[in-house]
């Protein structure tokens, strides 16, 4: 029968070493960082030493890696397309504009786009946009949009045009402008799939817009 043999004191057997190794990771100032330290040590001071009398504690300080914020304060994208619908009307925004955070009144912004003197709103051999506009009698928001741009991409010779030719035939027609000329234009795109945007800051109608432009009548 055979028995189990016993460790022979001062045999490698018998002498075994217990390693406990804690890695931790402190985030923060000079000072956060040391009292961290002290509070880890004073806590590894309390627990004692083990039975064994081989514990070692390894505490490893490590830098955090900080990262310089750009030149110019900005995190510039590489590719900024146009929105394909906003989260608020531009009417909830001017109204947001002309209130201050401490409920006082505030200047109203300005529109984004600009009046083009030099845009022909009379070309020779298509109806005038004054004209044009009258006998389609646009009432509804939207409507007024869709007649604008059918006339600016057919007759103004606009193909694709830009919120300036927008505003340019609003203004020619004392229509309310609004501040981003483009917001309806965006809902349309989305929800109806009217517009196209073929580059930054250009618009067209699509198909179904254009129809949709045209099936507009004087009420």
């Amino acid at each position: 029968m055979s028995r189990d043999k016993k460790p022979v004191p001062g045999s490698p057997d018998s002498q075994q070493e217990e390693m406990t190794v804690v890695v931790i990771k402190f985030k923060g100032g000079a000072e956060s960082m040391q009292k961290g330290f002290e509070a880890v040590n004073n806590a590894i001071a309390a627990l004692g030493p083990s039975h064994a009398g081989h514990q070692r504690t390894i505490v490893q300080r490590t830098t955090a890696q900080i990262v310089p914020p750009p030149a110019n304060g900005k995190v510039i994208d590489a590719e900024v397309e146009e929105p394909a619908e906003e989260t608020r009307h531009p009417e909830e925004e001017a109204i947001a504009s002309e209130t201050a955070n401490d409920g006082k009144p505030k200047k109203p912004l300005p529109p984004q786009q600009e009046f083009l003197s030099d845009f022909n709103l009379t070309p020779a051999g298509v109806p005038a946009w004054k004209e044009f506009a009258a006998e389609k009698d646009p009432q509804a928001e939207n409507d007024k949009f869709l007649v604008a741009s059918l006339w600016i991409q057919t007759h103004g010779g606009a193909d694709p045009f830009t919120g300036n030719h927008l505003f340019t035939c609003f203004r020619a027609m004392e229509w309310k402008t609004q501040v981003d000329m483009i917001q309806p234009l965006r809902q349309l795109k989305s929800k109806k799939s009217y517009y196209e945007n073929p580059s930054r800051g250009k618009w067209k109608l699509t198909g179904i817009g254009i129809d949709a432009a045209k099936a507009i009548v004087k009420k």
